[in-house]
């Protein structure tokens, strides 16, 4: 009932704003802009894009005298972005006053920083200084440098972030030391998480957004959970697809991109077609792609470094191939646009995910675990309307439907051991099926030209069914089996609808401060089962444990209520100062709720828990920040307190014993998922750019550092998972005309020894056996970019990893990868 209310909300919204568009009429105010380089010349073929207040965006290209006028504007402030190919990007700030045609001209400059935009940290287009939030903003442009395997290999090179897992598909970010359970990923402002896999156990994978589809990545550190909800603990992640070219005033014009990679480590192939098409009334793009990886190899490995993986169940060749790495994919992209005028756009898209034969890296063995398939179905429409009256600058409004189906298997098998043990051979198959569907509105308001507030609603339902097949036998070729089609998880729902606000009041030209509220309400649903049923337990256990209703049936609401409040002081022209506070949290998920089965350890029963509460956070932020013409840097300190932190831990009665299952044979442990930790993550953040000119063009050093420490506050040891000192540092070369550039790097981790004594007990005791080793690699690339107004070609050469160090990211069970040559190329007819 309520999510009916919320659509025929959102339909009057859209309605009411048709209205007060058509009643809008023309102010008669213009801004003409003249784009030139740097030796006068007029730029034509200039990409534009002219922001007002609060995110109101409209795009547009300099003509063959290169200039363009914007008419019927609002009076107010306004940005323009330029991008032209060999220049950095530019952001202008210009005042529009009404009634006249107002004139503003643009000089381009070699050598410049790159001026980056976000529109996560805010959900507004904002400049990176002109927020609290700490960003980092990656484009196409070094996506294609970097030469990547995929989405997840990003983040061993940003501040502050690391990475979970290895492989062309699985792995996932790690940001501020929050595993990915914990940091929220947005596919365009659309949640990518699911409330089904977004676990500790098997968190959502980057690899389902295609590298070859993505125009940027935005990572914002820190709490986001005002804006976005759930699960933005550690960070949001926004990545942002590329979309179709921008509406032509006269003419059609067809275009076309072809991108291809290839790696030599695990004989990797990626290749990638579209076509586009932009006119005055509508847009296309479609674009298909398709990938290969094979097993992937270490670095060199010597006898002890196999040996410890291998004391850890590591599958891997005395060569360094790792067993069981490999990944297949295709996807699928169309998106169409109506420009319903220049100030009115309709956006609809389809994207298709398919993933098959995915390994989880060095799992074989005793232990054999992969995904058969994993796939993802997404449609999604957008409605975008700008400048309706003089107070509400922008409207938009979206609704989605995805589905994430896959497939988890794994096998379990242990030889015999006559005369006393037969062996154990267990085929497991989990079939997760979660449908998502969503809805945002979000409105940007602007009162007397010092006031700007963002306001809208937003609902989003998980529904998700299991299907699993359990074969157990004592080998594998054994006649006598016992077959199982038990439910883990019963049949479920999570639905959130909520409202947020934030508001942002310039005290003086210096000085703002910003501060939002957001209210949600979750209501999480599990429906009587067919397949799952409560473990062999007496009644006062299952009292005690309070799971009686889990399969019968089971409702429960609750709300959640987060703040933060910040100031942004431009202490000069150049320099900036910025502060905040505030709440995040992340709502109990299905899995946590009401999983019902026995663990991957074969001793242990795990029962779930409906009266989880949501793990909650303060998070203080405080950043300076520097930009000027050839020099960018910030500084950032934070420190993040979290309680409630969800834990499984081994269950007990009312009297404080262990409890047990019920059933002959050796004794079976149960444990349940409660809120039992407290924890404590602090640290600071530095990066920095720094181009300057020398003979054969521009010279860049450039690099950032990240220190964490991490504190379980119960327990009053180090937390586990906490990579202490993190270091990138390079330096870049191009030529003045950015057709040729040379890329150095080098990824520095240290040692991490403040661990807790339960994880340096050895590994034949259940811990890791000592400290967890750093490490130092070395990577460059290099390439050569074609560009002119319609066409461009680029060249990407890269060797990662150049000693060939056989080494693992910290606290990742499988090895990194070794040495890899990388090519990639863009053709491109725009």
């Amino acid at each position: 009932m309520f999510s009916s209310r919320f659509f025929a909300l959102i339909l009057t919204v859209v309605l009411f704003s048709a209205g007060l568009s058509a009643q809008q009429s023309a102010s008669g105010t213009s801004l003409s802009i003249e784009v030139k380089d740097t030796n006068g010349a007029v730029v034509s073929g200039a990409s534009l894009t002219l922001t007002g207040p609060k995110g109101a965006a409209r795009n547009s290209v300099t003509d063959l005298t290169g200039k363009f006028s914007f008419e019927d504007l609002t009076e107010g402030e306004y940005r323009i972005k330029v991008e032209v190919p060999g220049f950095p990007t530019v952001l202008r700030n210009v005042t529009v006053t009404a009634g006249n045609a107002n004139q503003s001209e643009i000089p381009l400059q070699l050598g410049a920083i790159l001026e980056s935009v976000t529109v996560t940290a805010t959900r507004t287009q904002v400049t990176s200084e002109e927020t609290a939030v700490p960003v980092s903003v990656i484009g196409r442009e070094e996506i294609e440098r970097k030469a990547i395997n995929t989405t997840g290999d990003i983040f061993r090179t940003l501040p502050g972030s690391s990475t979970v897992n290895e492989g062309a598909f699985q792995v996932r970010p790690r940001i501020r030391g929050l595993d990915s359970n914990r940091v929220l990923i947005l596919v365009d402002g659309e949640r990518l998480n699911n409330s089904r896999t977004s676990t500790g156990q098997s968190g959502v994978e980057g690899g389902l957004v295609e590298v070859s589809q993505i125009e940027s990545i935005e990572v914002a550190r820190g709490s986001g959970s005002v804006l976005y909800g759930t699960d933005a603990l550690g960070g949001t992640i926004n990545i942002i697809t590329r979309d179709t070219p921008s509406r032509r005033d006269s003419g059609f014009r067809f275009g076309g991109v072809l991108n291809t990679f290839y790696t030599s480590n695990e004989n990797g192939r990626r290749g990638n077609i579209a076509l586009t098409g932009a006119g005055k009334h509508v847009a296309f793009r479609v674009a298909q792609s398709l990938e290969r990886f094979e097993n992937y190899w270490t670095g060199t490995p010597d006898s002890e470094f196999l040996q410890d993986l291998r004391d850890q169940g590591v599958g891997i060749t005395d060569d360094g191939e790792v067993l069981n790495s490999q990944s297949h994919a295709g996807n699928t992209q169309a998106t169409l646009r109506f420009f319903l005028d220049d100030k009115k756009a309709l956006r609809f898209n389809y994207e298709r995910r398919r993933g098959a034969d995915i390994g989880s890296a060095g799992l074989v063995g005793t232990f054999n675990a992969f995904f058969p398939f994993s796939n993802r179905d997404k449609i999604n429409a957008r409605y975008d309307a700008v400048a309706l009256t003089r107070n509400l600058q922008r409207l938009s409004i979206s609704g989605y439907y995805q589905t994430q189906f896959r497939n988890f298997t794994n096998v379990l098998t242990v030889p015999p051991a006559p005369p006393f043990f037969p062996g154990l051979y267990q085929f497991s198959e989990t079939v997760t099926n979660t449908q998502t569907s969503g809805l945002d509105l979000q409105t940007d308001w602007t009162f007397g030209g010092r006031n700007s507030l963002t306001a809208g609603a937003s609902f989003f339902r998980d529904e998700n069914d299991d299907s699993r097949l359990v074969i157990s036998a004592s080998t594998p070729t054994s006649t006598t089996r016992r077959v199982s089609t038990t439910k883990s998880v019963p049949d479920a729902s999570l639905e959130n609808v909520a409202a947020f606000a934030q508001d942002e009041f310039r005290v003086t030209d210096r000085f703002k401060l910003v501060g939002g509220v957001r209210v949600d309400n979750f209501k999480t649903a599990a429906q009587p089962t067919i397949g799952f049923a409560l473990p062999p337990l007496t009644a006062g256990q299952i009292e005690d444990l309070n799971i009686g209703s889990l399969a019968s049936g089971i409702n429960t609401t609750r709300t959640s209520v987060t703040g933060d409040f910040g100031g942004i002081f431009r202490l000069t022209n150049d320099i900036s100062i910025s502060s905040r506070i505030g709440r995040s949290f992340r709502t109990p998920n299905i899995f946590e709720l009401f999983f019902t089965d026995r663990g991957s350890i074969s001793n242990i029963y795990v029962v779930g828990n409906a009266d989880l509460k949501p793990e909650t956070g303060t998070n203080f932020d405080a950043s300076v920040k520097i930009r000027r013409t050839h020099f960018s840097g910030s500084a950032t300190y934070f420190r993040n307190s979290y309680k409630d932190f969800l834990n499984t831990v081994a269950a007990t009665d009312r009297n404080g014993d262990f409890i047990f299952l019920s059933q002959p044979g050796p004794a079976v442990q149960v444990y349940q998922t409660r809120n039992v930790d407290r924890a404590r993550i602090q640290g600071f953040e530095v990066e920095f750019e720094a181009p300057f000119k020398i003979s054969l063009g521009y010279l860049t050093p450039n690099g950032n550092f990240s220190y964490l420490r991490g504190d379980d506050l119960d327990n009053n040891v180090p937390l586990d998972v906490i990579s202490p000192f993190r270091t990138n540092i390079g330096v870049r070369w191009n030529n003045y005309g950015k057709s040729y550039f040379f890329d150095y790097y080098a990824r520095i981790v240290a040692e991490q020894t403040r661990l807790s004594p339960t994880f340096l007990l050895p590994v034949n005791q259940g811990g890791n056996g000592g400290p967890e080793k750093g490490f130092t690699t070395h990577n460059v690339s290099g390439g050569y970019y074609f560009r002119r107004e319609r066409h461009n070609f680029n060249i990407n050469f890269g060797v990662s990893n150049i000693a060939n160090r056989a080494y693992s990211e910290q606290f990742v069970f499988a090895p990194a990868r070794g040495r890899a040559f990388t090519i990639g190329t863009t053709w491109e007819i725009r």
